[in-house]
């Protein structure tokens, strides 16, 4: 197994997210270098508008307040990494470190990769459905586009 050094966990707070998080710490504790590895969890807000099988808004903020919806979808997101984080990792023995951003998942988990010089992307085999399964898996397009290891988790639904 490859000695990573920098490994990105993307997070999509489904109920999957725990488990492929867990896979990367397993990664990352039986790293064979004995170094410390960095982690970073990243979760992208995608601010997008969803309608319920009867067409019907689920989420549908005035037009004029959009960039408050997103601040507040950041600001959850970041109490539930925070929140994630201490459950998986209680006695601190990770070096987890977080980021939410917004923006195209795919398209953040990517560049992110090659700015942080990420040596491992670990991801969920799915995540969302709708319209994201018909535009394009996430994994499927970071699986393809990364620049270094990617481990695809598949997740199994207890």
């Amino acid at each position: 197994m490859n000695s990573y050094k920098q490994v990105l966990v993307a997070i999509d707070f489904t109920e999957d997210s725990q488990q492929v998080c867990q896979k990367a710490l397993e990664i990352v504790g039986n790293n064979s270098s004995g170094k410390p590895v960095s982690i970073l969890f990243l979760h992208v807000v995608e601010f997008v508008y969803q309608v319920s099988v009867a067409y019907e808004p689920m989420f549908y903020p005035a037009f004029e307040d959009l960039s408050k919806n997103e601040e507040e979808l950041i600001k959850v997101s970041e109490q539930k990494m925070s929140k994630l984080i201490k459950e998986l990792d209680r006695d601190g023995v990770f070096q987890i470190k977080s980021e939410v951003i917004s923006g195209i998942p795919k398209t953040e988990i990517l560049r992110l990769a090659e700015e942080k010089d990420i040596d491992l992307i670990v991801c969920g085999s799915h995540g969302r459905s709708g319209f994201e399964l018909l535009l394009g898996s996430t994994a499927n397009a970071v699986l393809h586009h990364a620049p270094c290891d990617v481990l695809a988790v598949r997740t199994k639904k207890e």
